[in-house]
């Protein structure tokens, strides 16, 4: 399952990324911390991930995790509360590396490896606990807790679909097919992220 999943999002969506995209903002015009903001980016976020996932639907959990460090910003107090939600699924983990490229004290370019473990977790959408999750998410730069501070993406192969709630701030649908996000893009088309506007709807109109 994880090197299938992992072949797969190397493939069709190369660093978990689509030109074909809906980036939707879940927290403004509130104040960062306040119940208001965090009452709208959970009713937002779950709206969208409703739309695009139904509990019949077999989805895979992809989680990227940086390790326990400590954030000098946000804490990171609760790392294993991710995975106490999802301790009923079956569980598989490789550990991978993302390189970028930096420049030592001399000027010269080296690449820089990131270590991280690659986890991947399948079930149907109502045996996952996701608004726990998307939750937890909201949490991480609020100071809330129980919060979670691991990059998580949720996918259906069948629908070609990948979708990553980054923080409180947003949200983003990928997909390979313009037809697959089209009815998400006309439902939710207020909560669009307006500095990404014109480029979506580039991608969606007269589509």
């Amino acid at each position: 399952m994880l090197q299938d999943i992992y072949s797969y999002l190397k493939f069709k969506f190369p660093g978990y990324w689509s030109n074909i995209n809906v980036r939707f903002e879940l927290g403004e015009p509130f104040r960062n911390g306040s119940k208001r903001r965090i009452a709208q980016v959970n009713k937002r976020v779950n709206a969208i991930f409703e739309e695009l996932f139904k509990p019949t639907d077999s989805i895979f959990v992809v989680i990227k995790d940086w390790g326990p460090y400590e954030d000098p910003m946000f804490g990171n107090t609760t790392p294993e509360y991710l995975y106490d939600l999802l301790k009923d699924l079956t569980k598989e983990e490789d550990t991978c590396f993302d390189i970028n490229e930096d420049e030592d004290d001399e000027g010269n370019r080296i690449e820089v490896k990131h270590q991280y473990q690659f986890i991947v977790l399948s079930g149907l959408v109502s045996s996952i606990p996701y608004k726990r999750i998307l939750e937890g998410i909201s949490h991480y730069e609020q100071g809330k807790e129980p919060s979670i501070g691991q990059n998580v993406y949720f996918l259906s192969r069948e629908k070609d679909i990948l979708f990553h709630m980054y923080d409180d701030r947003g949200c983003i649908a990928h997909a390979i097919s313009v037809g697959s996000l089209k009815t998400l893009y006309l439902k939710y088309n207020d909560w669009i992220v307006d500095y990404w506007r014109e480029y979506i709807d580039r991608i969606f109109k007269d589509k």
